[in-house]
């Protein structure tokens, strides 16, 4: 199978939370910059910077990406773009506050003509093997695909409008 694609072992990662004695906080990460965040004014909050729910989603696009980064350097090839667009829902659930009713994540790689075959191949293992969607998808409804296209689609440098297209065909797959 890919097993020789994929590095083996334990990585061990921290963040710490810090209140900012308004709405939000700083999360420091060990040898990085700090990341700012802020309560939505819907729950009385500031808004000033991302909401923990939009930093979920935008790890999980991260990882998408960085998953097919990763295969992409392994198989050699050079996309022309690379996105993710991440979105769920979030409903308030009788009793036990608002919990994700269901995510849906779409990963768009354009590649040269020459290139359409691995770009699948490796937008195919970024899906199969990025881990937070993997485990998000073990506890709410997710749904992950990739939309491989060559410069000549008529796709090219319309990235938000082939993610909306995307995100309309998706199902939902429950586990």
């Amino acid at each position: 199978m890919i097993r020789h694609l994929v590095s083996r072992g334990i990585l061990d990662y921290e963040a710490r939370g810090v209140w900012d004695h308004k709405t939000g906080g700083k999360i420091h990460l060990p040898d990085l910059q700090d990341l700012k965040f802020d309560t939505p004014t819907e729950f009385g909050g500031m808004g000033r910077y991302a909401c923990a729910d939009q930093l979920f989603l935008s790890s999980l696009a991260a990882c998408l990406i960085a998953t097919f980064l990763y295969f992409r350097r392994k198989l050699r090839f050079t996309p022309i773009r690379v996105e993710a667009n991440v979105k769920a829902k979030i409903a308030l659930v009788g009793g036990c506050g608002y919990q994700f009713s269901g995510v849906k994540a779409v990963l768009l790689v354009l590649s040269k003509k020459d290139d359409l075959a691995v770009a699948r191949r490796c937008a195919g293992l970024a899906v199969a093997y990025c881990h937070l969607t993997q485990t998000v998808g073990e506890v709410v409804p997710t749904s992950v695909k990739s939309v491989v296209r060559g410069p000549d689609s008529r796709w090219a440098g319309r990235g938000r409008q082939v993610m909306q297209h995307a995100h309309r065909g998706i199902s939902r797959h429950r586990k």
